[in-house]
């Protein structure tokens, strides 16, 4: 792996900067459609080089529940091909797993290769869909060249997003309201309800709930309440 990876990727590291470097990396052999996914028990991790829109509805589609990376790349180590000039090769695929992929084409992913970081098993999956504008012969060509140089990459940046991800995650604190508004989410409540007994507006609720789960880096309150559980922040 070139040095210019590793020095770019010290520890200590925040996960916006190694993001970055990391995208830089890939983006320099031609993969500039990037993914990075990993889904453990706390929730879902995601950075991407796709436009926020795309990343908003697909988190809002709760799309990780049935993405073929997840259920089909993450299911063995060996690279997969992806992206909508690959369609061909998976007529297995269901109706919403084959939209899924064609509107990740519509923002310009053509094909791409799977690296695996985490197999599917109890505890999570995840990995990078190496995706790009390129044609399926190009990023084959591109793959076949430097598989074993992009892969070992690939969990060298794994590891450091992870580890710059936990270390940040440790330090988030949450508010007494923030804090009592997600114990009651976990009780399962409402947001009228939890305004009634805190005597608060329900437009204050949302308003709690929702810096919870921005600092937390949460896509929902179920995620956050599981991040907040897991980190000490809230006790059942």
């Amino acid at each position: 792996m070139p040095l210019s990876l590793i020095e770019k990727l010290p520890e200590g590291i925040s996960s916006g900067s190694a993001w970055t470097a990391s995208a830089q990396f890939f983006e320099a052999f031609g993969f500039d459609k990037l993914i990075y996914v990993d889904r453990t028990l706390a929730g879902l991790s995601m950075f991407t080089t796709f436009p926020e829109s795309w990343t908003s509805h697909y988190r809002a589609a709760a799309y990780d529940r049935i993405d073929p990376f997840f259920a089909y790349c993450c299911a063995t180590a060996e690279p997969m091909g992806t992206g909508v000039d690959y369609l061909s090769d998976y007529p297995f695929l269901s109706a919403v797993q084959r939209r899924l992929i064609q509107e990740a084409g519509e923002t310009g992913m053509r094909a791409g290769m799977s690296c695996i970081v985490r197999q599917a098993g109890p505890i999570g999956a995840g990995g990078w869909n190496l995706g790009s504008s390129l044609p399926r012969h190009d990023i084959e060509k591109i793959f076949s060249e430097h598989s074993d140089l992009l892969r070992l990459a690939a969990f060298f940046a794994h590891e450091r997003l992870q580890s710059a991800l936990d270390e940040e995650q440790r330090y988030v604190t949450l508010s007494p309201r923030e804090r009592e508004c997600l114990l009651w989410v976990a009780q399962g409540l409402r947001s009228k309800q939890i305004a009634e007994k805190l005597g608060l507006r329900p437009v204050t609720v949302e308003l709690h709930l929702k810096n919870a789960r921005t600092k937390l880096g949460a896509s929902t309150r179920e995620h956050a309440i599981a991040i907040a559980l897991l980190n000490g922040l809230i006790f059942p």
